[in-house]
Parts: structure tokens; C-alpha cells; sequence
């Protein structure tokens, strides 16, 4: 899942001690960005929610893992950034948000996009996690 490790991004931007020890954590990180990004559409939209390590879906026929939450997937860049992986951040937030703007949508940022385009929850407060992303620049 992408965003497994959430308890452990705010526990560090709390200041609070880890959760889970830090080279686990980029483990995971480095894991997500490769599985759910990378080899999910080739890293073209963003990081689905929840997919085999292959970048597969578990069930062909469900939805929620193989769509890309906006705002999970801002969350995620700003950990990725908290955790120094500031490359992978910056595309990983590219593929976001030129599939936002490539939809129409940037003006309704939806909670989740596919794929092929099609989108839910259109003006979904959650997107407002790419504010995170300039907590580290």
C-alpha cells in the first residue's frame, strides 16, 4: 500500500520518535516507489494505491488499489523528501500532477484518478498534502 507508512511521516514532522526504525522505512519508501510508481503504467500517473510487487493489480477487477490518490501521493513525496529521496519525490509529484492537468482538473483536483482518466471526488481536501511538499524546500 502506498501509504503504509503515514503514522511514521507525521510522527517525524511531530517531532515524535519513529515508528519504525528509519532503514525500514526507506526500505518500504524505496519499495513503493518502485512497485506502485515505477511499474504501475510505468510511473506515467503517479503512485497507485496497492499493487503486487510487480506493479500488477492483486484483483484485476477492483479499483481503489489501481487508482492514484492525489493526495496520498503528496503525502508520500513529502516523506519521500523527509527521508532525502528528493528525486523520487519530484517526479513522483510531476506524474501527479500533469495527470491533473492533462485530465482538466486542476481546477478540481479529484481524490482519485486512473489510468485512463477517469476520476472521483472531484475538489477532495486530501490533494491539500502537496502543501507538505514545501515544508522541505
Amino acid at each position: 500500500m502506498a501509504d503504509q507508512l503515514c503514522g511514521q511521516f507525521y510522527a517525524r514532522l511531530l517531532n515524535l520518535p519513529d515508528i519504525v526504525p528509519s532503514d525500514h522505512a526507506l526500505s518500504a519508501l524505496t519499495t513503493i516507489y518502485d512497485a506502485c510508481f515505477l511499474k504501475f503504467q510505468d510511473g506515467k500517473f503517479g503512485a497507485a494505491n496497492g499493487v503486487l510487487p510487480d506493479g500488477s493489480p492483486e484483483n484485476p477487477h477492483s479499483t481503489h488499489p489501481q487508482e492514484v490518490w492525489t493526495g496520498i501521493n503528496f503525502g508520500l513525496a513529502a516523506f519521500m523528501l523527509q527521508m532525502g529521496m528528493k528525486n523520487e519525490s519530484i517526479r513522483l509529484t510531476e506524474a501527479v500532477v500533469k495527470q491533473i492537468y492533462e485530465n482538466g482538473l486542476q481546477f478540481r483536483t479529484p481524490e482519485a484518478i486512473t489510468a485512463a482518466g477517469t476520476f472521483r471526488a472531484s475538489t477532495y481536501l486530501r490533494a491539500m498534502a502537496i502543501w507538505a511538499i514545501y515544508l522541505y524546500f
